[in-house]
Formats: structure tokens, C-alpha cells, sequence
């Protein structure tokens, strides 16, 4: 892949902050769709070469990089991060109090027509099922989350929630056992949280969101999923 560098010597450094940006662009998406999975060594001669730029501009894309937690310190390079049981309960243990903040935020200030769109993600991510494309299913797992966080109005929220979804990525990274019936189970979650969205009901809401997210966490945990309407007080006590 190339990123041009128009850089001339006199402005070099006024513009490596945009071009580390392009980098970091590219770098983040490797990182989140796994082009790039958990363990990979990163090296800033080897993305110069990449990208075909200076390693100036490779440095800050590895700096805001590492600031967010998607890479970390290896020696004298960087390695994509690993996400540790711990560091899962306590990804996740965030998630169930933003997520939960977001659908009764949604509730009291998205429009009508946001459930359109949640509805529309749900029948693509129920295509990408069908097609066996695993790839398009988790991105529009994502979008789906967002897209309740972003009609929330809160932008600070909708930040954080986007911070914690790059996290999940790497977990995803992990690769956890999965059945056709599970990423049925996610589909009819997600259905099940529009449902509630539709009918305005914070209570039912908040109580399908937690069963969501705990249902997730229990996969990645290698934990026994919960029968429906029977999630625990603690989402992650059995694995710690």
C-alpha cells in the first residue's frame, strides 16, 4: 500500500501530523479487522516501506496507536495487543454500564427513524449470516452497537462506547469457538433490544442489552451461555 508523501524538507514537520493520520488510518483498520491480529510485531522501517513514507509520520500513527491501547511495547518495536481474561472483564464490565446508559438515552431522544436504520443492520448483518461472511457480520455487530450510542446524543458517550468497541475487536482477535446457532442467538438479541426500542420501554431495554452483552462475554470467556432471562449478577465471576 502506498500513502503519498508530498512533504518537501521546509514543511516536512508541519505536515507529518496529517500524513501520520492517513498512516494511522490504515494502520487502525489492519489492527481492528484483523489484518493485523493480536501478537503481530510491528517495525517503523517495515511500515515506511509499506506505506512508502518516512518513519516520521509511521511514529505518531504508532504513537496514538499505542495512547488507545491497540498496540503495546515489545523491546524495541511494538506488537498488536493481546487482550488478557482480566483485561476482558474489565472491557466488559464498562461496556454493560455504557450500553446500558446509551439504550435509555436512545430511548428518551433518538428520533423514529434511527430504528429504521437498526432494523436495516440487522437484516445485512442476518444476510452476511447467510452468506458465511464472518468478516461483514462482526463489523455490522459493531455498527449496530454504535449506531444505538451515536442517536443517544451524547457525544462523549458515543466516544467511549467507540473506544471500548476497538477493544472487542482485539477480543475478537482471539478467536473463540462459535456455533451457527450462536451468531443466531446475536441476531435474535439484537432483534429483541430494537423491539424494546421501538416500544419505548427503558426496563425491557436495559434488561435485553445486559443479556447481550452477557451472553458475549460468556462466549469469549469460554463460559456455558445462560439460558434466556437467567443472566447472572456478575457477568465474569465464574472465570476469575
Amino acid at each position: 500500500m502506498m500513502i503519498e508523501d508530498e512533504t518537501h524538507d521546509e514543511d516536512a514537520d508541519d505536515a507529518a501530523a496529517p500524513l501520520g493520520n492517513r498512516v494511522y488510518d490504515h494502520l487502525k483498520h489492519a489492527v481492528l479487522m484483523q489484518q493485523m491480529p493480536p501478537g503481530t510485531l510491528l517495525q517503523e522501517s517495515e511500515l515506511g516501506q509499506r506505506f512508502n513514507v518516512s518513519r516520521t509520520p509511521v511514529r505518531e500513527a504508532l504513537r496514538i496507536l499505542l495512547s488507545e491501547g491497540l498496540i503495546r511495547r515489545h523491546g524495541r518495536f511494538y506488537q498488536v495487543t493481546t487482550i488478557t481474561v482480566r483485561e476482558i472483564r474489565d472491557i466488559f464490565e464498562v461496556r454493560d454500564a455504557l450500553e446500558r446508559t446509551a439504550v435509555r438515552l436512545f430511548i428518551e431522544r433518538a428520533p423514529n427513524a434511527a430504528l429504521k436504520g437498526l432494523q436495516d443492520i440487522i437484516e445485512r448483518q442476518a444476510a452476511a449470516l447467510s452468506a458465511g461472511d464472518l468478516a461483514s457480520f462482526i463489523s455490522l455487530d459493531r455498527e449496530f452497537h454504535l449506531s444505538i450510542a451515536e442517536k443517544a446524543q451524547n457525544p462523549l458517550l458515543f466516544r467511549q462506547i467507540s473506544s471500548v468497541h476497538d477493544k472487542v475487536m482485539l477480543i475478537h482477535g482471539k478467536g473463540a469457538e462459535t456455533t451457527p446457532t450462536w451468531f443466531d442467538g446475536v441476531i435474535a438479541e439484537h432483534t429483541r433490544i430494537l423491539n424494546a426500542l421501538h416500544r419505548r420501554d427503558s426496563t425491557v431495554a436495559d434488561g435485553e442489552m445486559r443479556y447481550h452483552l452477557n451472553s458475549v462475554v460468556r462466549l469469549h470467556l469460554g463460559l456455558q451461555q445462560e439460558p434466556y432471562g437467567q443472566a447472572p449478577p456478575s457477568l465474569l465471576r465464574e472465570a476469575l
